[in-house]
């Protein structure tokens, strides 16, 4: 009955506006509600803790690193090229989106001003505030309205989903946005597969592809899921899922078309993964990135990447980091497992505070949150909920080219909001709250029982 009413109220929102106690306590409930507090404790943030205060350092910008010096480029009319301090020339090194996003703002507000970083922050922020709508949209249509808007609340208020997009300038906050967006889609397709749906779940991967190209590896399994959850409608949803790809390619095929044109031969979006896997594997690194060698920081390797051109480098790391791997397969199978833990757990760091070390309660922190996540994944799966598939793929399959170089934090906050959703539905439901009233609205393939 609970899960009943909180349905009605989301289909409808002006029910119960009758009496005005009732309203008052439905407009702290609405998740245009939650949403605002979200962005104002994000914007308050960034005022109250002074984030903004990113000031460029000799030889190493923290504005944004090697996407802030790439802006820094396009802004000054130099084209998108020097990912580090030295004049470099066209670069792959990062994608497309965020490097120009950065420079509008540094054209607008002026290259690594104050204002320019008030500005980007406050756009981060705006980003993590509308994954909270995003991620409300996908609880209701999987767990109910009651769940949802707990995860909703989490998100909004848990300290470190505000960290990332009130410190961090990079794409991190606008990737977790991306990446909710297309699951929503993919939902809403499922449930109607129309071509109009497709087309704008294909627009949706291409502005991602060209701001994560990582991501990716979630689009073909969610391709191949669409078209087997639609059942007696597989020929719409194919024609969809196909609509979907062909409008993908074709928003990722201008800055593909200018990679070849600028190096004369195929690069996918961006070309510096070699460089990381080589960073995180090589005699020296002990299976964690070695910051101290990257282009961006180093001298030495900065005046060698300019020396050899971007390709040329990249080739040279690529031969670096398979003879390492070839001539040290236990070390790299070793650190890649190590390196799987800590994307879980978080890498090591000193977390000092005083006297104390709180770096092994971080650690603890993170295990927390991801067994919960697991947890969660598993009573989807157990009450057969819609799309828990989808939520596999990301906490499965996703992380898995970081378990070979980098396993930042960073990185992980992309998937974080479905970690919140999922942690959320499992709260929900030690509540002893019944919430699969929603999931007959997905067509299953098969009947009644395969709902995964």
């Amino acid at each position: 009955m609970h899960h009943e009413v909180d349905v009605a109220r989301e289909r409808n929102p002006s029910a119960g506006r009758a009496a005005s106690p009732a309203s008052a306590a439905l407009a702290t409930q609405s998740i245009y509600f939650i949403v605002l507090v979200a962005l104002v404790l994000r914007l308050a943030t960034i005022g109250i803790g002074h984030t903004y205060r990113i000031t460029p350092r000799r030889d190493n910008f923290q504005f944004g690193w090697e996407m802030g010096r790439i802006a820094r480029s396009l802004a000054e009319g130099h084209g998108f090229s020097s990912p580090t301090d030295l004049p470099t020339g066209p670069t792959a090194w990062a994608p497309p989106v965020y490097p120009i996003l950065l420079a509008a703002v540094f054209k607008a507000l002026g290259v690594y001003t104050r204002a320019s970083a008030v500005a980007i922050l406050a756009l981060n922020s705006v980003f993590a505030a509308l994954t909270t709508l995003v991620l409300y949209r996908i609880g209701t249509r999987l767990f109910g309205a009651g769940a949802a808007r707990w995860a909703a609340w989490i998100w909004a208020l848990f300290p470190y989903a505000i960290y990332w997009p009130v410190r961090v300038v990079w794409e991190t906050s606008l990737s977790a946005l991306l990446l909710s967006a297309i699951l929503l889609q993919t939902l809403r397709l499922c449930e109607t597969p129309r071509l109009r749906l497709g087309a704008c779940l294909g627009l949706l991967w291409g502005v991602t592809a060209l701001t994560n190209p990582t991501l990716l590896s979630f689009l073909p399994l969610s391709l191949a899921w669409i078209a087997y959850r639609t059942g007696a409608r597989r020929a719409h949803a194919v024609s969809a899922a196909a609509i979907a790809l062909v409008i993908c390619l074709a928003v990722i095929a201008p800055w593909l078309l200018r990679n070849y044109r600028v190096f004369h031969q195929f690069v996918f979006i961006r070309d510096n993964f070699w460089m990381e896997l080589h960073l995180a594997n090589n005699p020296r690194s002990g299976g964690f990135w070695t910051r101290s060698e990257h282009p961006g920081n180093d001298p030495e390797q900065m005046r060698r990447f300019a020396q050899l051109g971007e390709l040329e480098y990249m080739r040279e790391q690529r031969t670096l980091a398979l003879a390492f791997i070839r001539d040290h397969p236990g070390e790299f199978l070793r650190y890649s497992l190590q390196r799987a833990a800590y994307f879980w757990i978080g890498n090591p760091q000193a977390t000092l505070l005083g006297n104390w070390n709180f770096g092994p309660a971080r650690h603890v922190a993170f295990l927390i949150s991801a067994l919960a996540a697991f947890a969660g994944l598993a009573l989807a799966f157990r009450n057969r909920i819609p799309g828990s598939f989808l939520f596999a793929c990301l906490l499965l399959v996703y992380p898995l080219p970081y378990f070979l170089a980098h396993p930042s934090p960073r990185y992980r906050h992309a998937i974080e909001p479905e970690m919140v959703l999922l942690i959320a539905y499992g709260l929900w439901e030690a509540r002893g709250r019944s919430v699969y009233g929603r999931s007959g609205a997905f067509p299953a393939a098969g009947g009644p029982d395969n709902r995964g």
